[in-house]
This record gives C-alpha cells, structure tokens and sequence, in this order.
C-alpha cells in the first residue's frame, strides 16, 4: 500500500491494528474526531505524543485526514486538531464490514457542528467507557443511521443526535432499552425542540417504533432524552416542553452535558412534569 506521494515502483506498507481499525469505524459512524478523545478513549495507554505519531501515520498513508478548526471555551477560542475518513479509510471500512456508504459532503461542515458531533461522540464514549454489568450499551446508532421516516408527510419524521440501545439484564431475562439523544444547541428556539417531541409522541404512538430497523428487537421501554449545555439552559427547555403530550413516550429525561461526561449511569437525570429529584436513566418515572 503506497504512501501518499510515493512513486508508483515504491512500495510502503502500515500495519493496521486493532485499535486503527476501531478508529476507522468509529470515524465512520461520528464522521469527526478530535486529538483529545482519539488518545483518551482509542489509545489510553499512549502519551498525547505518540498518539499523534499514530494519527499522522495514518494520515500520511491515506486512511483519514486532519484539519483544524476553532473551538470556544468560555471567552476564549483556540483551534483543535480533527479527523476524518480519507479514501483509504473508506475503503478499509468496507473491507472490514461489507458495505460502506459515504459522502465527501458529509466532512464539510461548520465549526459549530463539528464540535456537536464532537460532544456526541465523547458522550457516547463515556457511556461505553463506564459500563454496568446489568445494564450495558448494545449498540449507538449515529444521527444518520437515526434518521427515520415514519408516515407519509414531510414531517412524520425523527432524526435523533444519536439512539443508544441499552441491554438491561433482570431475572436471566434480557429487554432493550432505546433512549433517543437530543443535544440541545444554546440558542435553539424552544418550538424546534417541543415540534421533536410531538414527532417522538407521534412516533410511538403509531407503534413505528417496531419497524424502525435500527432495532433488531423491539425495546421494551424507549425513552427521550435531551441534554443541555448548562442547568439554566435544562430548566429553561423543561419549562417550554412541559405542555407538551408526551403520553406515548415511556419518559422524558433532561441533564447536562457535563453530568452524562462525568457519570453518565448516575442519578443525574430529571423526569418531564416532575420535582427537581435526580434519577438513574433506567428508573420507572415516579409518580
């Protein structure tokens, strides 16, 4: 496998490991990465250094590519470093898992919503990273693989940030559990997210739950969840979603950002019309 640049009689060859192969798949399901989660959750054992060795020997043979692009935290504003895909990449995904469907179009985004598929991306990390025996994540299905259109009008439809599909195990018997992510962005319009949740309603209500095929099984309890950048911003959506009919919905949950990346099986979410009590994702809903 040649080297990009190299002379068509020259001969270069990068050995893929395990972990390479989990980045690829990875990047092809989050579509970006940056150097920070790439060392903390693919290479937790390298240093930051040798982790861009890695990331650059990759780039250099054609398996992702690198850009940056400015992140702002607090009052200041820094560029970070982000992958994605490249040809290679493309072609090892579908060597890896039979079939590949990617878009170039799909890396050019803006800053902002790099840095929410980046956020994605560490949230599903964390939920990985601090399994429960019994109650484990199944499977995390990315926005696009979310996408479903459930009835014949233009906006019988639900596009999820991300569906992550837990297994909870009780008495040997073994039950899905679908919780729908919503990342509120910080100046989201409160009809953008009270229109999700009539379309989630809709959604259940119409039983289409049992044909979206990102289930292999249907789950028996499926849940909303919206997570919020600050707890103003949490206080400030539960109060204009309130009114809102969610009788087909099992539950719907909001916290913060910061909480589900610091402890995300903890009891760090509150329930739709109740008290500011904190529960676990998978409480039954109190009365």
């Amino acid at each position: 496998m040649r080297k990009k640049g190299e002379r068509e009689n020259e001969v270069a060859v990068i050995h893929l490991g395990e972990k390479e192969r989990d980045l690829l798949l990875m990047l092809y399901d989050m579509l970006f990465a940056d150097i920070d989660f790439i060392g903390t959750y693919v290479y937790p054992d390298l240093t930051l250094s040798s982790v861009h060795r890695r990331v650059r020997g990759m780039e250099d043979f054609g398996y992702i590519k690198s850009f940056t692009t400015p992140r702002v935290e607090g009052d200041s504003m820094h560029n970070i470093k982000v992958v994605t895909l490249d040809r290679l990449g493309v072609e090892e995904v579908e060597a890896l898992t039979g079939e590949s469907h990617w878009d170039t179009r799909w890396t050019k985004r803006t800053p902002s919503f790099i840095h929410h598929l980046l956020q994605m991306a560490k949230m599903r990390a964390a939920f990985q990273k601090q399994e429960m025996p019994d109650f484990q994540l199944h499977t995390w299905v990315s926005e696009r693989g979310s996408y479903y259109q459930y009835g014949q009008r233009k906006e019988d439809v639900i596009v999820p940030d991300g569906t992550a599909i837990f297994r909870r195990v009780m008495n040997d018997k073994a039950g899905d559990f679908a919780y729908f992510m919503e990342m509120e962005r910080s100046r989201q319009r409160a009809v953008v997210s009270q229109n999700k949740l009539r379309r989630y309603n809709d959604y259940l209500g119409r039983d289409a739950v049992s044909k979206h095929p990102i289930f292999y099984q249907k789950p028996v309890v499926s849940r909303v969840c919206f997570i919020s950048a600050t707890e103003k911003e949490k206080l400030r959506l539960m109060e204009h979603t309130k009114d809102i009919d969610t009788s087909h919905i099992q539950a719907v949950l909001y916290t913060t950002y910061e909480e589900v990346i610091s402890n995300p099986y903890g009891e760090i979410w509150v329930f739709k019309n109740a008290d500011q009590t904190k529960y676990t994702m998978w409480k039954i809903k109190p009365n």
